[in-house]
């Protein structure tokens, strides 16, 4: 059997596995914005901001049972606290499977372990800036509570829709960016 069937493996490895490039693409995107400076971190936040609203809206008209918390209000207010306006408007997010929000969920819960890490590196550069968002132990708990659907296994036909839901997530997130970041340079 080819190893790309991914017979066996958990859906959380094989999220892992076919998200990485969108992934690591929004790491390269936002990681040098988070240390770079007050006007950096703020940009960073105004990304995060414009995408988790359209995806938190998406997550709230579907009426999960048990959604990831919402975080935009924590993103607004460090930015209120950096004295960034709000964006008034944000960007609409569809996920391409309707029904299927596990891949979407597991986009937001996972950048729980990111935000983590970026707050530990402010926490040694020692950056005076206001962390509400980042130090959110809400969706962290959110994450421990997926892990037991997320090693379930899976082959890659039958998780397909949510991977498919998991790499729309991504690239919106990686849209918005694109988006604010040639607005910044103009």
């Amino acid at each position: 059997m080819p190893a790309t069937d991914a017979v066996g493996r958990t859906i959380r490895e094989i999220l892992k596995h076919g998200t990485a490039a969108e992934h690591d693409m929004l790491d390269a995107r936002l990681g040098s914005l988070v240390l770079a400076d007050r006007d950096g971190y703020a940009q960073f936040l105004d990304i995060q901001y414009r995408a988790r609203r359209g995806v938190e809206r998406w997550l709230e008209a579907r009426a999960l049972g048990d959604p990831p918390p919402p975080q935009s209000d924590l993103v607004a207010r460090d930015l209120a606290s950096l004295g960034q306006a709000i964006p008034a408007e944000t960007p609409d997010f569809t996920a391409a499977d309707d029904e299927d929000t596990l891949g979407v969920c597991w986009v937001l819960a996972g950048s729980a372990l990111g935000n983590r890490a970026i707050l530990a590196r402010l926490a040694k550069a020692q950056a005076d800036v206001p962390t509400a968002f980042l130090a959110d132990p809400r969706m962290g708990q959110y994450w421990r509570s997926m892990l037991p659907a997320l090693t379930r296994p899976c082959n890659s036909r039958d998780c397909e829709s949510i991977l498919r839901a998991a790499r729309f997530t991504f690239t919106h997130f990686n849209l918005v960016a694109s988006h604010c970041l040639v607005i910044k340079a103009a």
